[in-house]
């Protein structure tokens, strides 16, 4: 069965929780965002990248706005439930942006990447290449409009969402503004983000995922 959930940080203690402790052998856990395992790549963190890749589940998740993309692009990618993704551990795997994931008899749409103002020591910009760039929407705009999927998940949400719920939406955000687009132009039945640490359905059709582990039926 495939369960959605929200940003976990790194936080390991995530996995221990009683709802996802109850996943079973077989079971895919998505996670919508910020994942946080895979940050400075030390022995710590690949140590706990193991135990993860040890479950019964697999899990997947989309990068957010406080996941490595450096490191990431070192990870293999290899074919997964359909579409190209990347092997992080064996049963941890990214979703990449813009591929469609057949994942137990649903269509999944994956968008990754978010915008942030966190900085480095030196004040530039984190991961200035987080974002799926204008010319690559553009492509999936021209490529994939008309198309169903069951799910999409997202960090960000389409800015209209975020504008509705206030959550620091920004008139500015061309990819907010690109999901905009995309919402209207494919055929979908739900879209989960996790960007604003909320649990909570803002439409029939929209849903923000936090701690809580959602299943999707």
């Amino acid at each position: 069965m495939l369960y959605i959930t929200g940003d976990t940080h790194g936080d390991y203690d995530r996995f221990e929780d009683k709802a996802v402790r109850r996943l079973k052998q077989g079971d895919v856990l998505v996670v919508c965002g910020d994942f946080g395992f895979v940050w400075d790549g030390g022995k710590r963190e690949q140590k706990i990248l193991k135990k993860l890749g040890k479950k019964k589940y697999t899990i997947l998740f989309v990068p957010g706005s406080g996941d490595n993309y450096d490191l990431l692009r070192e990870y293999p990618e290899e074919t997964v439930y359909g579409a190209p993704a990347r092997r992080i551990e064996q049963g941890v795997y990214q979703l990449l942006t813009g591929q469609f994931y057949d994942i137990d008899g649903k269509r999944l749409l994956a968008f990754g990447g978010g915008e942030s103002m966190d900085q480095d020591i030196i004040g530039r910009e984190l991961f200035c290449d987080q974002l799926p760039t204008k010319a690559e929407l553009d492509v999936f705009c021209q490529q994939h409009a008309g198309e169903k999927t069951d799910l999409v998940v997202s960090y960000e949400p389409p800015y209209a969402i975020a504008s509705f719920l206030d959550l620091e939406a920004k008139a500015d955000s061309y990819y907010g503004l690109y999901l905009d687009t995309i919402s209207r132009q494919i055929e979908f039945k739900q879209w989960f983000f996790g960007k604003h640490h909320v649990d909570k359905r803002v439409t029939p059709r929209y849903m923000g995922v936090f701690e809580k582990v959602v299943p999707y039926r």
